[in-house]
C-alpha cells in the first residue's frame, strides 16, 4: 500500500492537491482511501459530491459512548464517495476549544483497533494533514507509523516555506518510522514568482520540486461548484495535466532515493538564502 501524506500550510492548497490525487488514483482503477487530517474538515467535499461528511470526532461522540468498540466495523466510520473512494475526516472541537490535534491521535488509533488499512485493503492512502502548527497531534500519522511518503505543498511565500522546513523537521525526527520526504508541490500564487529561490530552498533541506502546480480557473470553478474534483470537471486543463504527471511521480518515488530531510534552524532561516 502506498501511503501518501500531503503536508501544507493552511490556505496553501494541500486539500485540492490531496483530493484530486485521490480521484487520479481511483480512476487508475487503484482502490483508494482519503483521510482528512484538518480541523476544517473539508478535505472529502469533492470526492462526495459537495457534502460534508460526518467527522470522527462526531461520530465518536455519537456511537463510542453507546456502542462497545469491539462492535464496531470500519463502516461505522468510513463514507464512500465517488469513485469508490473510501473517506473519512477527523474533525476537531469548536474553534478555541479543546485541542484539534487529539482528534486526529483518536481517529489513528481506532484505525489501529478495527485494522482499517490491513494489508490488501487499499493500494493508495492519501492523508491531507494541516502543517503550519508545531502541535504533535498533526504528527502523529509520522509518529504511529501511518505515513510513508511525505509531500509537501508550498508556494513562494516566505511563511509557507517556513511550514515546510518544520514539516522537515517532522519529517527528519520521524525518520526511524519509515517515512521519508519525496519533494515538494510548488502551488505558485504568482506565476513570476522567483523559481530559482525555491529550488534553492529544496537543495537546502535535501529535496527537491516534483512539479510546479500552475493557476488555473478551473480549480476555482470545481471548488465553488463543490460536486466533482478539478481533474473529473476539467480534465484538459492545465492544473489536471499537472497533477496527473504529479500522481505518476510520487508512485515513482523510491524511499532509498529520499535521503533523511536536512532542515534549517530557524536563525539559518531568517539569515537569508
Amino acid at each position: 500500500m502506498e501511503k501518501i501524506v500531503i503536508f501544507g500550510k493552511g490556505g496553501i492548497g494541500k486539500s485540492t492537491v490531496a483530493a484530486n490525487l485521490s480521484a487520479i488514483y481511483a480512476l487508475s482503477g487503484k482502490k483508494v482511501i482519503h483521510v482528512g487530517c484538518d480541523p476544517k474538515h473539508d478535505s472529502t467535499v469533492g470526492l462526495v459530491d459537495g457534502a460534508l461528511i460526518e467527522t470522527f470526532m462526531e461520530k465518536h461522540a455519537r456511537i463510542f459512548g453507546v456502542r462497545d468498540r469491539q462492535s464496531l466495523g470500519p463502516r461505522d466510520l468510513l463514507v464512500q464517495g465517488r469513485l469508490g473512494i473510501d473517506c473519512i475526516e477527523a474533525g476537531g472541537p469548536e474553534p478555541g476549544v479543546g485541542c484539534a490535534g487529539r482528534g486526529i491521535s483518536m481517529m489513528l488509533e481506532a484505525f489501529q483497533d478495527l485494522d482499517i488499512l490491513k494489508a490488501g485493503a487499499y493500494d493508495v492512502g492519501v492523508f491531507d494533514v494541516l502543517g503550519d502548527v508545531v502541535c504533535g497531534g498533526f504528527a502523529a500519522p509520522l509518529r504511529k507509523g501511518f505515513a510513508e511518503k511525505i509531500v509537501i505543498v508550498v508556494s513562494e511565500e516566505l511563511m509557507a516555506l517556513y511550514a515546510a522546513n518544520n514539516i522537515a523537521k517532522s519529517v527528519r525526527t520521524y525518520a526511524s518510522n519509515g517515512v521519508y520526504l519525496a519533494g515538494l508541490v510548488a502551488n505558485l500564487k504568482d506565476g513570476k514568482a522567483d523559481r530559482k529561490r525555491l529550488e534553492r530552498f529544496a537543495k537546502l533541506v535535501g529535496t527537491k520540486i516534483l512539479e510546479y502546480v500552475p493557476r488555473d480557473l478551473a480549480v476555482r470553478e470545481a471548488e465553488f461548484a463543490r460536486e466533482k474534483t478539478v481533474v473529473e470537471r476539467s480534465p484538459k486543463c492545465p492544473f489536471s495535466k499537472s497533477l496527473r504527471s504529479l500522481a505518476a511521480k510520487i508512485l515513482a518515488v523510491k524511499k532509498e532515493k529520499c535521503p533523511i530531510p536536512t532542515p534549517m534552524n530557524d536563525k539559518q532561516f531568517y539569515g537569508g538564502w
